[in-house]
């Protein structure tokens, strides 16, 4: 696996497909918030940046934000800019001298990472290290108080407020 510092930029459609071969469009709201938490628990104990990508054809433009609390960004690439694209960019724009892993099975990302010298991850190897992080994780709960989902942080009110937000701004 790699090492810790590593900035990891995910495939996310990618993955969830990898992990959810009957993945159904009903679902994907629900799995993309899933794979994010997921990533934000891998990202805490490797010591890692992690950027994740989804593919947003609606949207008329790309955007990003950090996921708070987190070393997460999640992106969705919008306008004429695939999520390919993006990755691509976000290869492009890193130091020579970064430890970047990219995750995804597309075959055109996987050249273009292989050209820019940066490693690769399968969607299924992410997914193995993600059971993982979620065993260190269980240990972990054990002995924190602390909830471990944000649903399980904020007040019944306060979470409906912000997923009325959510959705009303996608």
């Amino acid at each position: 696996m790699a090492g810790s510092h590593d900035s990891y930029i995910v495939d996310g459609y990618n993955v969830l497909h990898a992990l959810y071969p009957d993945l159904r469009q009903e679902q994907l709201d629900d799995l993309r918030r899933w794979l994010a938490d997921q990533l934000a628990g891998f990202a805490a104990l490797q010591g890692a940046r992690v950027t994740l990508v989804f593919d947003a054809h609606t949207q008329p433009r790309s955007t990003c934000e950090p996921l708070a609390g987190t070393g997460v960004e999640v992106c969705f690439a919008g306008g004429s800019q695939s999520a390919d694209e993006l990755i691509a960019r976000r290869i492009a724009t890193e130091p020579a001298d970064a430890a970047i892993v990219v995750v995804s099975a597309d075959y055109e990302v996987q050249r273009t990472a292989a050209r820019a010298g940066v490693r690769r991850m399968t969607p299924r190897e992410l997914g193995m290290a993600l059971s993982g992080t979620q065993k260190d994780l269980a240990n972990n709960e054990k002995t924190s108080t602390i909830p471990p989902r944000l649903e399980d942080k904020l007040d019944l009110e306060t979470w409906r407020k912000l997923e009325r937000l959510r959705r009303e701004g996608s």
